[in-house]
């Protein structure tokens, strides 16, 4: 009996092009003939295409990505015949299933993997295009870090065509009671039960359906922004950022998106064609649009992070520097934290990102000769896109810099040792403010804890009120930097996020609001001046003044430095051991190795 020939092959459009860089390549002696029904290869002159995308059924952001990269694949088999394989990489999702801390080491929580996971990301990806020997790359970012891991491997790419494209951001929810909710609502839904604005049977209905689909958190948190300075740079398909990953069904990728994904194919065909390589298209111009964009948008503290890591990458000299120079730039963009929309909103109601960099060109706030993958500028590429026409400020998703959301950035980047006879720097080599609630300076008694799980406690017990400032330490980036959403979403949903500050050398999630220092270095793990702040000390915090100090005269702080002992934190094994022993400060951008 003749056995039945496979179709498999045929099925998924031809033999896995790496193949013949793997064990075909020990066949080159043997001729493949027959027909078109026996023997499925790639053509052996084609590139070696790989597409990119976070895996896993763990991750709701990233859970579209494999069907949006399938048919990316079946768009370049049916209109270039080109073969790509799909190669899914790990992934974590920010805050949804992050939120415990370890019991053993209550420092810690599952989130001190989130920033280490942009390393891992992108690394992932490196590994499997070399050993794949592949030619060219399609990135599909989705939650926070794979934005920021997608741009960083870019940058490692440099020598090669790539392409990045969004997965897409998610849609609103909507409670049992008719109410619009989405991620923030989730966060702070602890903090509103406490202040009694809800009850218990409210507080579950928002945790089950603020969530409707998949895709990116819908407010201007980190995954947005690195969306959209991944179009600033010029490096992602570039409306991408804005589009929504599903239909109004909340199951379908959104035909739009899809759309998306075949010019993410088309232009890295081009590019192909063309010999263009990403490291051909990002220069200096290219961050100094992104550093602007950032302002503008109100974007994430962790773009600080991620955009001189990614500059790093490509060779571009751009640092802190950069971007506090740039910040006097006004919030034009309306959306949540800092103003009332979400990215669906500025997708359906403003036309997406396009009417906004449009008018930012006309405005002469970014340069319209960037590159882009396009194949054009910028300029060029919007040069038949309209600008907003404004009429109503409040009900308007995109600003004008006459009536912008506030009239400079919400994030504030402090350096230098500010020391006097009587008060002493607690950031001498840096910090961030982010000051999106309407306090930009406060000054109190200082309610030291070492534990984020401990201050969220005080903070619902009523324990610490208007006028304090907590002070969170331990959290830094030798033990994994984990963004602090608990505590800031605590005092939000309280309404006390502008009456009491957080000052702490962790991180923030980009969805949170209030009056708040993160990135204080040296970090209190190496003995900076936050680890000998105590109980009831007068800090003193202004985002005009851009300072940052505690009552302290500098011989006592010498004192307790001469006192102070390092906590013996247990890492797990794995990455967080193996990162906590090799990355630098989060200034030069968390990486994982020595700088050059």
């Amino acid at each position: 009996m003749k056995k039945k020939r496979s179709d498999f092959l045929s099925d998924i459009g031809g033999a896995p092009a790496a193949m013949l860089h793997g064990w075909m390549r020990q066949a080159v002696q043997t001729e493949f003939r027959g027909g078109s029904d026996q023997v499925y290869l790639p053509n052996r002159s084609a590139p070696t295409i790989m597409i990119a995308h976070g895996g896993g059924e763990t991750n709701l952001c990233n859970l579209h990505h494999r069907k949006l990269a399938q048919h990316i694949a079946s768009h370049l088999w049916k209109t270039r015949k080109l073969v790509a394989a799909v190669e899914p990489v790990a992934a974590v999702t920010d805050a949804i299933s992050m939120g415990h801390s370890y019991p053993e080491e209550p420092r810690l929580s599952a989130m001190g993997y989130s920033l280490f996971s942009r390393e891992m990301f992108a690394g992932s990806i490196v590994q499997q295009a070399e050993i794949n020997c592949v030619d060219a790359v399609i990135i599909i970012t989705g939650c926070d870090k794979t934005v920021a891991g997608g741009i960083l491997a870019a940058s490692w790419f440099k020598h090669l065509p790539v392409v990045l494209l969004h997965g897409g951001t998610i849609r609103a929810g909507c409670s049992l009671k008719g109410k619009t909710i989405e991620i923030e609502t989730a966060n702070e839904v602890e903090g509103m039960l406490a202040a009694g604005k809800i009850d218990k049977e409210e507080h579950d209905d928002i945790l089950l359906r603020c969530l409707p689909s998949p895709g990116g958190c819908g407010l201007m948190a980190t995954s947005n922004t690195m969306a959209v300075l991944a179009s600033s740079l010029g490096i992602a398909v570039f409306n991408g950022a804005s589009t929504p990953a599903m239909d109004t069904d909340h199951k379908s990728i959104l035909p739009a998106k899809l759309e998306e994904g075949e010019k993410a194919a088309d232009l890295l065909a081009d590019m192909i064609d063309e010999g263009k390589t990403i490291g051909d298209i990002v220069d200096e111009r290219s961050f100094a649009n992104a550093a602007v964009m950032l302002h503008a948008i109100g974007g994430s503290t962790n773009a600080v992070i991620h955009l001189p890591a990614a500059a790093e990458g490509f060779g571009v000299p751009f640092g802190h520097e950069n971007l506090r120079s740039t910040s006097n730039t006004p919030v034009l963009l309306n959306l949540m934290p800092t103003g009332k929309f979400l990215m669906v909103d500025l997708y359906e109601k403003a036309g997406g990102l396009p009417p906004l960099v449009k008018y930012m060109l006309d405005k002469e706030m970014l340069d319209p000769s960037m590159q882009t993958v396009h194949g054009v500028s910028l300029g060029e590429l919007l040069k038949d896109v309209s600008a907003p026409q404004f009429q109503d400020p409040e009900n308007e998703v995109i600003r004008s810099v006459e009536a912008p959301v506030k009239p400079k950035s919400s994030l504030c980047l402090v350096y230098g040792d500010q020391s006097t006879s009587d008060t002493s720097s607690i950031a001498p080599s840096g910090c961030v403010f982010k000051l999106n609630a309407n306090q930009r300076k406060l000054e109190g008694p200082a309610r030291v804890f070492n534990y984020e799980r401990e201050a969220v406690e005080a903070v619902l017990a009523g324990k610490v009120v208007d006028g304090d400032v907590i002070v969170l330490r331990y959290q830094g980036v030798s033990v994994g930097c984990p963004e602090l959403l608990r505590l800031t979403a605590a005092l939000t949903g309280m309404g006390s996020d502008s009456r009491i500050a957080v000052v702490t050398d962790g991180r923030l999630s980009g969805v949170s609001r209030g009056t708040l220092v993160v990135h204080v270095e040296p970090e209190a793990w190496r003995g900076g001046p936050i680890a000998l702040i105590e109980e009831g000390d007068i800090v003193s915090l202004d985002g005009d003044a851009e300072t940052l100090f505690v009552r302290v005269p500098p011989e006592e702080i010498k004192r307790r430095a001469s006192q102070w002992k390092r906590p013996n934190i247990e890492l797990p094994r794995g990455p967080m051991r193996i990162a906590a022993q090799v990355v630098r400060p989060l200034e030069e951008g968390a990486l994982w190795w020595p700088r050059d």
